[in-house]
This record gives C-alpha cells, sequence and structure tokens, in this order.
C-alpha cells in the first residue's frame, strides 16, 4: 500500500523552476510554477537529460537539451499526441514545509541535486 513519504522541503525548491530528487533509483523533479508545487519524473523520455534543469513557465517544463515540453499537472508531452513520451507524475502533499509525494514504499535513499 503506498503512503505519503517526505522527500525535500518548499525552501529546496526555486521560486519558479525545478529541483531533482533522486529517490532510491528514480529521478523526481519537483518544480514550483506560480502558487503550485509539482513532482514528475525528471528524466526527459527523448534524450534522457534532466528536466529540472529546464525552463519553467506557466505549468509547463521545457526539456534543456531539445525543448520538448510537458505539462507539469499531468505529465503530458505537448509537442505531438505521442502518448508513450508522457511523464508519470506523483501525487504530492504539503505538511507545513515538507513536500511529500506517494510512493509504494519508504525509500531508503533521498537525495537532493
Amino acid at each position: 500500500m503506498s503512503q505519503f513519504y517526505k522527500i525535500a522541503t518548499l525552501a529546496d525548491l526555486p521560486e519558479q523552476g525545478g529541483r531533482l530528487v533522486v529517490v532510491d533509483d528514480a529521478w523526481i523533479g519537483l518544480f514550483r510554477s506560480a502558487e503550485e508545487i509539482y513532482a514528475v519524473d525528471a528524466m526527459c523520455p527523448h534524450a534522457g537529460a534532466n528536466l529540472a534543469k529546464g525552463e519553467v513557465c506557466d505549468g509547463v517544463v521545457s526539456c534543456p537539451v531539445h525543448l520538448w515540453r510537458f505539462r507539469l499537472s499531468d505529465g503530458r508531452y505537448l509537442d505531438a499526441d505521442v502518448d508513450r513520451y508522457n511523464l508519470k507524475t506523483y501525487r504530492l502533499q504539503i505538511d507545513g514545509n515538507a513536500i511529500c509525494v506517494e510512493l509504494a514504499s519508504e525509500p531508503k535513499s533521498v537525495r537532493l541535486i
């Protein structure tokens, strides 16, 4: 059964942009756009780039390598109707200053990059 686990704090995120968090072997991108916080796969499915280094604007992140665009709210790849390029999204909760994401099991390792 999945539960919510703390992987970062609000202070770990830039005011606008992303931060990579490596949770065990998974790359999770935490993003702040306007007043919203999002958690999605941080690896671009096209080039393997770190999406947390991409530009964030209006709830969309652009890959820093080839500028592919993904909607942060649902992971949707916006440049073509190709579902296999959609990003996995993670449910999250904000508990005070803690950013908690829903995971299948308690992480053994959490690293902010």
